[in-house]
């Protein structure tokens, strides 16, 4: 994480590519939430650009994001030993991180 100074404001993330955004979520499998792989790409390039992982009870945020209306798609991945299938969000807007 960096520091900068913008039109008098410290900036916290990111600055190159990010800011002071985030997206948050719950993930499940099959109703049993758990700790899974969180990625978020740019919907435009397909970039990858942050990942993490939920918490047990499946809930996750990835910060220092740049505002781009719905600019984003998550997808979630489940790293289990059964039938395994993505989950995915598309069309993401990140909301100002507090």
């Amino acid at each position: 994480m960096s520091l900068a100074i913008i039109g008098g404001f410290v900036a916290l993330g990111d600055v190159v590519r990010g800011g002071p955004y985030r997206i948050t979520g719950t993930v499940d499998e099959l109703g049993a939430p758990g700790s899974y792989m969180v990625r978020a790409y740019l919907r435009k390039t397909g970039e990858f650009i942050r990942q993490t992982w939920s918490d047990e009870a499946g809930d996750w945020e990835i910060r220092d994001l740049a505002y781009i209306e719905k600019g984003y798609y998550i997808v979630s991945f489940d790293h289990g030993t059964g039938p395994v299938q993505a989950a995915a969000a598309d069309y993401v807007t990140p909301e100002l991180a507090t």
